[in-house]
Formats: C-alpha cells, sequence, structure tokens
C-alpha cells in the first residue's frame, strides 16, 4: 500500500506572523494537502552569533627593569605556543528537519533553504520560495541575485508568484538552468483565518505596504547568511503583505499582483512642461496574472510531481547508469529525468578534454550496470574496450561524428546499441560507417516541452529568433536577405539573435570566419533597412524566458543533424522557417520549408495576421509533442537501459528510414 508523501514547510524564524506571511503560511498549507501529502511545519532558527569575549584590562606600563627582566626570561624560557583556535563547526543540519522525514521541503525563504542544504539536506527534494525585488539582470551581485544564484544547482528548484516573477528569476540566474513553478502566496479566494479581517496596510513609499498589528515589527537584526540583511528580510515580508489589498501604486512586486495592463497613479514626476508632478503611467498589454486558490493547487501539484521519484515497472530490477563523454549538455536534462525514477541511479562523468577521461572515469565505469557513451568520440572508443562482458554499453551519435574519424575506432560488437537523433542519419550510420542496422535505435532529442509552452509576450509575431550564429555554416547572411526582403514591406518585423558574437578580429577562428564575421558587421551597420532591425543578446541558460518573445524563427544552416534550437522554438510557440538543409524533411513536417528568400518572406509576412499566426503557432507545438514527446523519449530510454532494444524502438517506429 503506497504511503502519504510527507511535506515539511521551512519556516524562517526571522518572518513574523503577521498578515501576508500568515496568509502565505496557510495557504501553502492548504493547497501540498491538497495535492496529497501530509504537511509539517519545521522553523529555521538563524544560529546565534557567538558571545563576545571582553577583553582584559591592559596592565600598567612597566618599567625598564622590568622590561629588560622580561625580555632576559623569555630568552631564556619562552612562552609556549599560544593554543590552537577552536575549530569552526561550519554549517550545522536544521534541527528537527532529518526527524521530519521529508519527501518534500519547501522553505519559505531563500536564507532557510540555503541553511537547510549547507546542513545537509537532500537537495533533490528542496524548493524554495524566491520573491525578486526588481527585475533583475544576468548574474546579478544584490542579495536575491547571489542567493538565488547559490542555490540554483543545489535544490530541485523555486516557487514564486507570477510569469512576471518566474522571468525574473530565470533572468537572474547563470549558474544554472532553474526549474521555477509557478504558486502565487496570497489569493483572494483562500482567506486566511489569522488575519481575514485586518484592515488593509498602509502603503510604503515603494508602493509596497508595511505589516499591521501585533508582532509586526520588522527585523533590526542581519540575519548573516548569504550576506542578507533586515532590510532583504522585510522586503519579502512587505511583498506578502502589499498583495493582500492591491495598490495601485507602482512597483515591480505589484506589476506581478496586478498584472502590466492594470490601471496605474500617476507616477511623481514632472510634466512635459515642468509646470506639474503627476504623470500617467500608461498600462502594457499582457494577460491577467491568476492569483487563485487553482492556481495554488496546480503549483503544488507539479512542486510534488517533479520532486517525488516514478515509480519503475514492477518486474524491473535497480540499475546504475554510467553516462560519460565530452561535452554532455544535451543529454543532461534526459539524465535528470531518468535518475528521478526509482530503478535507476545514474552518475555523469564529463571529460575536461576530448580524448582524455577524468580520474572518476575507471571507478564509475567499475560500478556501473549499463553505461552510455555520448557521442560516438574517443571516450567511446576508450569505453567500449574497457567495460566488462556484463556491462551493457549504448552509444549516442550525433551527425558530426559520421564524418569524423572515430565511430571505426570502436569496437562494434562490443555495443550492444546505437542511438541515433535524427531519422536522416540510420541509413548513412549503415552504409558509410558500417554498423549493422539490427544495433540501431532511433530515439529523438529529450526537449522540455511543458517548461518551453508559455504565453507569448504580445505582438510577438513580429519577432524573428535566430540562435548560435556564430559560424558561417548557420548563415546568418541569408537570414539577413530574408528579414531584409520582409522589412522592405513591414518594418514591424525584427530579428533577435541569442548569440556568442564573433567580430572580424576575434581570435582563434580561421581568417575565412574572421572575414564573414566583419561582412555581417558592415552589413547590418549600413543598410538601412537593417540597422534597427537586428538585435543580438548573449547566450544564457533562460532560452525559454527568452523565446516568450519569439513568434517565429529561422534554420538557415548549411547543414543539421535537427537543430535542435529550432525544436525548442517551435515547443514555445515560434513558427518556423527552415531552409531545404538535407534531411529537413525528415525532422520537421515539409509545410514548414521554404525553397526560396521569397517563398520564406511571404511566409513570414503572412505571420501579421494575428490569426494566421495564432493557428501556425498551435500547429507548431502540437508538432513538437507528437515527434518529441518527453515521456516517450523518457520510456525509449527506460526501455534501452534495462536491455529492451525492441521495446525500445517501438514509439518512435513510424519516423525510421532503414
Amino acid at each position: 500500500m503506497a504511503t502519504t508523501p510527507r511535506l515539511v514547510l521551512l519556516r524562517d524564524s526571522e518572518w513574523p506572523d503577521v498578515p501576508g506571511v500568515c496568509c502565505w503560511r496557510t495557504a501553502a498549507a492548504a493547497a501540498f494537502t491538497a495535492a496529497g501529502t501530509t504537511v509539517t511545519d519545521v522553523t529555521w532558527q538563524k544560529p546565534a552569533p557567538p558571545p563576545a569575549v571582553p577583553k582584559p584590562p591592559p596592565p600598567p606600563p612597566p618599567s625598564f627593569a622590568r622590561k629588560a627582566a622580561r625580555k632576559i626570561r623569555r630568552t631564556v624560557f619562552p612562552p609556549p605556543p599560544p593554543p590552537p583556535p577552536a575549530p569552526d563547526p561550519g554549517p550545522q543540519p536544521v534541527p528537527g528537519l532529518a526527524a521530519a522525514g521529508a519527501d518534500v521541503v519547501v522553505a519559505e525563504s531563500l536564507r532557510a533553504a540555503l541553511a537547510a542544504v549547507d546542513g545537509g539536506a537532500p537537495g533533490e527534494r528542496l524548493w524554495a520560495l524566491a520573491l525578486p525585488p526588481s527585475r533583475g539582470l544576468p548574474g546579478d551581485t544584490t542579495t536575491f541575485g547571489t542567493l538565488v544564484n547559490e542555490l540554483a544547482p543545489r535544490i530541485a528548484g523555486f516557487v514564486t508568484d507570477s510569469e512576471i516573477g518566474r522571468d525574473a528569476v530565470e533572468r537572474t540566474v547563470n549558474t544554472a538552468r532553474p526549474r521555477v513553478i509557478i504558486l502565487p502566496p496570497v489569493v483572494p479566494d483562500r482567506p486566511c483565518p489569522a488575519c481575514a479581517d485586518t484592515s488593509a496596510p498602509e502603503s510604503t513609499p515603494t508602493g509596497g505596504t508595511a505589516p499591521q498589528g501585533p508582532g509586526s515589527a520588522m527585523p533590526t537584526e542581519s540575519p548573516g547568511i548569504g550576506s542578507n540583511t533586515a532590510e532583504d528580510v522585510a522586503d519579502d515580508i512587505a511583498q506578502l503583505a502589499g498583495w493582500r489589498h492591491p495598490s495601485d501604486a507602482y512597483s515591480f512586486p505589484m506589476t506581478r499582483r496586478r498584472g502590466l495592463s492594470a490601471e496605474w497613479a500617476p507616477a511623481d514626476l514632472l510634466d512635459w512642461a515642468q509646470e506639474s508632478r503627476g504623470v500617467p503611467r500608461p498600462s502594457l498589454p499582457d494577460a491577467p496574472p491568476e492569483w487563485t486558490a487553482a492556481a495554488q493547487d496546480r503549483g503544488a501539484r507539479e512542486v510534488v510531481a517533479a520532486t517525488l521519484p516514478a515509480e519503475a515497472a514492477p518486474a524491473r530490477s535497480h540499475r546504475d547508469v554510467l553516462i560519460s563523454g565530452f561535452d554532455l549538455k544535451f543529454i543532461r536534462e534526459l539524465a535528470d529525468r531518468i535518475d528521478d525514477r526509482a530503478d535507476f541511479t545514474v552518475s555523469l562523468d564529463e571529460w575536461q578534454f576530448v580524448s582524455k577521461g577524468t580520474s572518476r572515469t575507471a571507478p564509475l565505469l567499475a560500478e556501473a550496470d549499463t553505461v552510455v557513451a555520448e557521442w560516438a568520440r574517443p571516450s567511446a572508443v576508450w569505453l567500449a574496450k574497457h567495460k566488462l562482458p556484463t556491462q551493457n554499453l549504448i552509444v549516442r551519435l550525433h551527425r558530426f561524428e559520421i564524418e569524423a574519424p572515430y565511430p571505426k575506432q570502436i569496437e562494434i560488437d562490443k555495443v550492444d546499441a546505437v542511438v541515433y537523433i535524427a531519422p536522416a542519419l540510420g541509413p548513412r550510420i549503415r552504409d558509410e560507417i558500417g554498423w549493422p542496422k539490427e544495433k540501431l535505435v532511433y530515439i529523438p532529442n529529450f526537449l522540455d516541452i511543458d517548461w518551453l509552452d508559455r504565453p507569448k509576450l504580445p505582438d510577438a509575431r513580429f519577432a524573428i529568433g535566430m540562435v548560435g550564429t556564430e559560424r558561417s555554416l548557420k548563415r546568418l547572411d541569408l537570414a539577413l536577405d530574408l528579414v531584409a526582403a520582409v522589412r522592405r514591406v513591414d518594418p514591424r518585423f525584427v530579428l533577435h539573435i541569442r548569440s556568442i558574437v564573433r567580430d572580424s578580429t576575434h581570435a582563434g577562428v580561421s581568417r575565412a570566419e574572421q572575414e564573414y564575421a566583419g561582412w555581417v558587421e558592415d552589413r547590418i551597420e549600413r543598410d538601412p533597412i537593417l540597422r534597427g532591425g537586428v538585435s543580438f543578446e548573449p547566450p544564457g541558460r533562460d532560452m525559454a524566458r527568452w523565446y516568450r518573445k519569439v513568434g517565429a524563427f529561422l534554420s538557415m544552416s548549411d547543414i543539421e543533424g535537427v537543430h535542435l534550437a529550432a525544436a525548442e522554438a517551435m515547443a514555445s510557440g515560434a513558427v518556423p522557417v527552415f531552409r531545404p538543409w538535407p534531411g529537413v524533411s525528415e525532422v520537421y513536417d515539409d509545410h514548414w520549408v521554404h525553397r526560396s528568400v521569397d517563398d520564406a518572406a511571404a511566409a513570414l509576412l503572412a505571420n501579421a495576421d494575428p490569426k494566421v499566426w495564432a493557428e501556425r503557432s498551435a500547429a507548431a507545438k502540437a508538432e513538437m509533442r507528437r515527434r518529441y514527446d518527453p515521456a516517450a523519449v523518457v520510456g525509449a530510454w527506460v526501455d534501452l537501459l534495462h536491455g529492451d532494444i525492441d521495446r525500445a524502438r517501438e514509439p518512435f517506429a513510424s519516423y525510421v528510414r532503414i
């Protein structure tokens, strides 16, 4: 009989039990109970500062004779060395947290979450409420930015209040790709018994609110965790209190509660003629945020589902899986999903060099039941040579390796299965490398569709996206031809590029690539049609946030395997425009592929009609759920890791052309 999961709400002792805070605590308990968990509270107490040791009064100044005697005495009888300093006990476990035996922990403050994970709490079960005080910047060094960046690689994820709040968290974090789930902390249709009759709080100068009633004083001491300050604690509490009675005074926290489309009080700024104060603050296009009990319950269910391990099939035994190779970026998310299951423990071994393993490679190989060589590179050669006969070896091959020398160095007889990620690659592996088709299994890349599928920003249909244009084979020059053709007709269209920018003097690239980059720079700068119509942003982990503003996407490459960025864009609802690179029609539906610049320009211009764009956007999403169904991808890998090759082929057999 299945047991009810146990969830701990980790309180922060610095948060007073005032209106707003009690509303969050009551709502969180109700939502997570509705999600099927048993909820208990544990309170984290900020460690007390060490007691100050009073300094002894200074002795009276010694006479000359005493000084001389002391010097002789120290020379003849040197004083013993001072005792060593007491060892630093380091972070301590949060009292009561381990005893609670939690399957899921939700910390109400970032510093409580940091204290828990520093004290040994399992990070994969820990979530933190993140209330961004501002829009944030990548690599933000504020207290909030420092804490979320420290926590992001170490915990399961963050809970925040709204889509705007999620954007701010993802924009701020650059240490990992954070998982952020929306769960509004204070909602009108789930009243808090403790403060249901409390009157509206007074506004603060920043548009927030101050807690009211007994015990509402803000903390005055610095908490001392993660360089947080009393002001940061007060800011979190003020946000929770302010959301109880939304105000029309503009502030970033209030935009998350009311939405940017709300009516706002005039800004306290001088007007154009500098004759009076009070400038109207226009509302902006935005969907109203959903602050309801239903949204809280939905967020709570997502947190629980994302934390608890998936149950294994009853007849399947546990297996230790090693994923090894140089550059694991395309398989990390899949590895996380497999590791979430009860029947697998996954270890990652990322080589720092293409041809040299790590100090962990051999020990991890010795412990593994199943080994996955990511890329058919020297790592796969080494793993095939050193694996035991009782171990299963799976090699995952991408397009680039077909033309490299490595595959023919792999002892294919020692390989149990070869996974390829694009249908067009199967015949090439068989014919050009000579590997038997009986070992080939087509499983597409894992695509986190639910993470990418978010509401688009207003008029996103006029924003054309492109990712990773730093090499000439990505053909940014053709994209510029296309965008220029579109902007001649409708200048509302703009190309947004997210990529490393290699200028004409960039070191480490060929002379031809430098010349290409310089020519592209000159064209964007000097062509009046393109000037103002192309923007660049550096790479980042917040791609789902970035795709919200992109309504179309260009794949202009000379050659690709699957062009995963295009798949991500389509999963977000961007309408794709593909150049006919080899194999594209086997990876994507053919009606997205355009045979000329004029055809592609006509397709983009048609997106100006909101109804046309909405239909195409829905079709792109549906295609990705069909071709890249995340559950089917994980299921196929589960079967393969358990050694069932025939069953692993079934989910995507209709796309195989061998």
